[in-house]
């Protein structure tokens, strides 16, 4: 049996984005599979046979308890004999790559989704959070980035040398389950959302789903409806998640889209019902700062959704300009409302271009191809190193 350690921060990582990768791995391929995260209760119950969870206590954010969180991993590589460790996030990938470095695990394979210094313009917080990203890369003999601009973007700004990094098949961190998104039932769905929160049905509705954040782009995306919405009351914005570091969002542009009876908040939804959301809207709109790829921007496209996307490396590959979608600079007020603007006006051109978008994702991002080349990815590495 081979041995692959999955580390991460936190659990919900594990649960979005490794779950299926994970049983794929010990269904397929005879691996055994084991989690390593903070402390997380619930997830015992999300895995089956073959796959083992090791809590690590650790935090988020800026923490003074790394030291004792890698001692804690190093002693655990050293006992469990890993094939692979492989970990993402950028608290996990610290410790995790000097960990199992210390501990001569011959294969540390950092998944590179992103790195969280993009997001800052300039100053000691993006230099801090820099040098910890190429600490990380330093340490790690592969490096699976996650798109082909973040690859090109990471190498032009020294975070690691091309012959360490790789892009598999067309990128993604974990493809698109497109059984989940089946456009047979898109009508249902989006008749039964739109009705739960009062949608018009010839509304055209600009969505989002994820976490509802300042760095996700929700400033320019609040402010771009607030123009929209002064001479056009028949659009809708759906906002689908949780708050997370609400404080960063202009105050002034919060409490207006709080109260604007055309903006819908949702809160969270059930993963099985995101697919649902995204049936009830009709352009996905994600104006983020930094991504490593922008997985919720492919699944709304296997919705039939284009988007309006900010050109940022990463986020940039999931569409087609002009094709799949509409890009944007990040920051730009109106650019977005140009975009939104178009959609509203070129009712067949929407429909044309969310289309086209699913094809893409038929054709790039099938989740049952992407595993199987990440499987025999895992396979190569290590037998490279018996």
């Amino acid at each position: 049996m081979k041995k692959i350690c999955f580390v991460t921060t936190i659990s919900l990582t594990i649960k979005t984005f490794l779950m299926d990768f994970a049983e794929y791995l010990v269904r397929e391929h005879e691996y055994e599979v084991y989690f390593m995260c903070d402390t997380d209760h619930d997830l015992s119950k999300h895995l089956k046979e073959g796959m083992h969870y090791i809590p690590v206590p650790m935090k988020r954010g800026i923490s003074f308890d790394g030291a004792k969180v890698i001692m804690r991993m190093k002693k655990i590589f050293e006992c469990e004999q890993f094939d692979i460790v492989q970990y993402a996030t950028p608290n996990a990938s610290l410790y995790a790559s000097i960990a199992a470095k210390m501990a001569g695990v011959k294969n540390r394979l950092y998944t590179h989704w992103g790195s969280r210094y993009m997001g800052y313009s300039g100053g000691l917080c993006r230099f801090i959070f820099k040098t910890l990203e190429k600490a990380a890369c330093k340490n790690s003999t592969i490096i699976e980035t996650e798109s082909f601009s973040l690859l090109e973007y990471s190498i032009k700004d020294g975070l690691y040398p091309r012959e360490k990094a790789s892009v598999i098949w067309n990128g993604s961190a974990c493809g698109v389950k497109l059984e989940n998104y089946l456009l047979d039932n898109r009508d249902e769905w989006r008749a039964k959302v739109r009705k739960q929160y009062g949608i018009p049905e010839d509304s055209v509705v600009f969505g989002w789903c994820g976490r509802i954040t300042r760095d996700k782009g929700h400033n320019e995306l609040f402010e771009a409806f607030c123009e929209i919405n002064k001479t056009d009351k028949s659009a809708r914005l759906l906002m689908v998640g949780d708050y997370d570091n609400i404080e960063t969002i202009d105050k002034e542009l919060f409490e207006w889209a709080k109260t604007c009876p055309e903006v819908v908040f949702t809160g969270r939804v059930p993963f099985d019902k995101v697919q649902n959301m995204y049936s009830a809207m009709d352009v996905f709109c994600s104006l983020s700062y930094r991504e490593g790829f922008g997985l919720v921007v492919i699944e709304a496209a296997a919705m039939g959704l284009p988007g309006i996307i900010t050109d940022v490396p990463g986020q940039v590959d999931t569409i087609e300009p002009n094709v799949t979608g509409i890009s944007v600079h990040d920051h730009d007020v109106k650019t977005v409302v140009d975009a939104m603007k178009f959609y509203i006006n070129h009712p067949v051109r929407l429909k044309e271009m969310g289309q086209e978008a699913r094809k893409q994702v038929e054709e790039k991002y099938d989740q049952k191809v992407l595993l199987e080349k990440l499987a025999k990815h895992r396979n190569e590495i290590i037998a490279a190193n018996k």
